[in-house]
């Protein structure tokens, strides 16, 4: 298998490998929020084998933007405010059997938050490389040459048995 790639005239993601300090480089929403939306995206996308910088970045892009269209964080704000209220603790906090239902619940409102977070945690968690890389994604390979002179063909399958005569 070939190493995942994007095109390098893409511009690169923001770095959310800080744990502590990631959140900081956020212009519409606060770290506290930043966490509700992370977990609320892990919740709603579980693949146990991703790290967390994948989903920090997903919220970075989602801060980003916000920034650039501001009605956006209306109803993303709204959905965590109705997350919050719907469990004990902190959302961020809480076990993921209560997140699931809260965000189970927010579905079935029509919460508009729900929605659009949902649809924009998509676009921008499955655009990213790291995520590529896991599930054995290469990327797209126009720059390269194209998938002819890549490898199209290149796929391993196991050879079927034969039956004896």
């Amino acid at each position: 298998m070939h190493q995942a790639h994007k095109d390098p005239r893409l511009p690169q993601p923001a770095s959310c490998d800080d744990a502590v300090a990631w959140a900081a480089g956020l212009r519409v929403f606060g770290a506290g929020e930043a966490q509700h939306l992370l977990a609320a995206m892990r919740t709603l996308y579980p693949h146990d084998g991703l790290p967390d910088p994948v989903y920090r970045r997903t919220v970075a892009a989602l801060d980003a933007l916000c920034q650039r269209q501001v009605a956006l964080a209306a109803p993303l704000r709204a959905l965590l405010s109705a997350l919050s209220s719907a469990v004990p603790a902190p959302f961020a906090a809480c076990s993921e059997s209560y997140r699931t239902t809260a965000l189970r619940n927010a579905e079935a409102a029509g919460l508009p938050g729900f929605r659009l977070l949902q649809r924009l945690t998509v676009r921008f968690l499955y655009d990213d490389l790291a995520v590529w890389q896991a599930f054995g994604y290469e990327g797209a390979a126009y720059h390269l040459g194209g998938y002819v002179q890549r490898g199209f063909d290149d796929l391993q399958l196991p050879v079927a048995p034969q039956a004896k005569p």
